[in-house]
């Protein structure tokens, strides 16, 4: 065998390895959505109408027409339709209730699986259209450092608006995923963050992987294996300490969701929300996360 062959040989071995078997990294956990229903010992469902703290306008329920696995993919969808949950889900089970006119999905890790450093990646096909926010992201297991957003958020991939009209997008529309994470910039927990975007890449078929490699270091996302932003420990330190991995030095759960609404949304782009965008759904084929020894 020539060199040429055995060095296209290597080539093609490598190629064909999953990202998360190179470079040291060992999957630790996942989620191919194979079956027909969500696996509930890896996920919890959300249930409220809390939106999300950011003005949001769906309620999160648990039924087929929002959370849904079938052909090896989990859907999560919006639709229009009034559903009834808790106003303030962070205050505890018993308060008071509030009616939102759209329902949509949301499902988490917490309690059942969290992480401390590591790969994190999906694939995944988002929705467009204004008001539409489909979401992949970390918060914190405990709230070591006090509530949000001094224990940290790590944002994986967002979208807002798809397709909608934006002066400073490529062809004149929204097509931009954003990775970024918050954290708190003082002792008072004054809110900073750390936010990057790139062209959504073309695909024949729209589905993408998003990742964010997570080291006591920094924070690097990907789209497509293409790193495209990186946040050291030094940009999230607070003024009042030296350099070091806190907050984001605990360990984090995973959270997937699809909003509609909310401020971040309508107040890009064409401004509001759009009900044409409806229904709406994210869909996911797998989840990963790797770690390396």
């Amino acid at each position: 065998m020539t060199f040429k062959t055995i060095a296209a040989v290597a080539a093609l071995v490598l190629t064909s390895v999953p990202a998360h078997a190179q470079d040291g990294w060992r999957l630790v956990w996942s989620d191919e959505f194979d079956g027909d229903r969500l696996d509930e010992t890896k996920w919890t469902y959300a249930a409220d109408c809390g939106g999300g703290g950011n003005d949001e306008r769906q309620c999160y329920a648990v039924d087929p027409e929002t959370v849904s696995v079938k052909d090896g993919v989990l859907r999560l969808t919006a639709i229009k339709r009034k559903t009834r949950g808790l106003a303030n889900p962070w205050a505890g089970p018993t308060g008071p209730m509030k009616t939102g006119d759209y329902a949509s999905g949301k499902i988490l890790t917490q309690g059942k699986a969290s992480w401390l450093y590591g790969r994190v990646e999906a694939r995944a096909r988002v929705p467009g259209g204004q008001g539409v926010w489909p979401a992949i992201w970390m918060m914190p297991e405990l709230s070591t450092y006090g509530g949000w957003p001094k224990s940290g958020e790590i944002d994986i991939l967002e979208t807002v608006n798809l397709g909608a009209p934006c002066d400073g997008c490529e062809g004149g529309r929204e097509n931009r995923v954003f990775g970024t994470i918050h954290f708190a910039g003082d002792a008072a927990g004054t809110h900073r963050q750390v936010s990057n975007s790139t062209p959504m890449p073309v695909s024949s078929d729209g589905f993408h992987v998003y990742a964010v490699e997570w080291t006591p270091e920094a924070i690097t996302w990907f789209v497509d294996g293409r790193r495209y932003a990186r946040a050291e420990a030094a940009d999230w330190k607070r003024d009042d300490q030296v350099a070091g991995p806190a907050p984001f030095d605990q360990p984090f759960h995973l959270i997937l969701n699809l909003a509609f609404g909310g401020r971040w949304p309508e107040g890009a782009n064409a401004k509001g929300i759009d009900e044409a965008a409806l229904p709406a759904t994210m869909e996911v084929d797998w989840v990963r996360v790797s770690q390396r020894p």
